[in-house]
């Protein structure tokens, strides 16, 4: 593990270590919002990215979804374990880094993610394979800062390379498959977030929700 990831991986682990819920208990709004029409087919698989303490990841599970996670921080499985134990539910969390991570193709019906905010170099490496993970018909539905973001208080990395682009970030995704992914939604808007004290006020976000056809 390099220096960089091993002191990334430190932090999170050092904000997930309390006995509260750095981001709380309830998953992404957004997500919520848009997982919640879709039914999950028979042995159906999810992926959560970046998930943190698991809170997204944990309620696909209360809805039926096979849920899969992976995060750098080792703290934030072991509260992600926590709190599936307190629904009465199981996920699959792995400890890893995305620099290093492979995902088969045509693996998932589902992958969902909030704030997984990656150098703009290694998001356009990275992120095309969210889409080419999907099962045809599969959903890609993600939430994260916009450029717009920087002189908020909300939440969010203080630094424009980490923030989002609706164009670029939507352009990485297409062209991973083109032709093969229809847009259900792509917009950035203001909202009122309430995750917590480090998610909390108005802030301007970067919304996609993409199917492979």
């Amino acid at each position: 593990m390099s220096d960089k990831v091993k002191s990334s991986a430190e932090m999170w682990d050092n904000r997930f270590a309390g006995e509260k819920f750095a981001y709380g208990k309830e998953p992404n709004v957004w997500l919520a919002e848009r997982i919640s029409e879709i039914s999950p087919p028979a042995k159906n698989k999810a992926l959560i990215p970046a998930d943190g303490e698991g809170r997204n990841a944990v309620w696909c599970a209360r809805l039926g979804w096979n849920a899969e996670v992976f995060d750098l921080s080792a703290q934030g499985k072991i509260k992600c374990e926590m709190l599936a134990v307190e629904h009465g539910v199981s996920v699959d969390y792995n400890v890893a880094d995305l620099r290093n991570l492979q995902i088969p193709r045509k693996q998932f019906d589902l992958i969902a993610f909030s704030w997984f905010h990656t150098p703009s170099e290694l998001r356009k490496e990275k992120f095309p394979m969210f889409i080419t993970a999907l099962k045809k018909g599969g959903h890609l539905i993600t939430e994260g800062y916009h450029k717009t973001q920087m002189p908020l208080d909300s939440g969010g990395p203080k630094s424009m390379d980490l923030l989002w682009d609706l164009d670029e970030v939507l352009e990485e995704f297409l062209d991973a498959l083109p032709g093969e992914v229809k847009i259900e939604h792509a917009a950035v808007t203001s909202t009122i977030l309430d995750e917590s004290d480090l998610h909390t006020g108005l802030a301007r976000v970067v919304r996609l929700h993409l199917r492979r056809i």
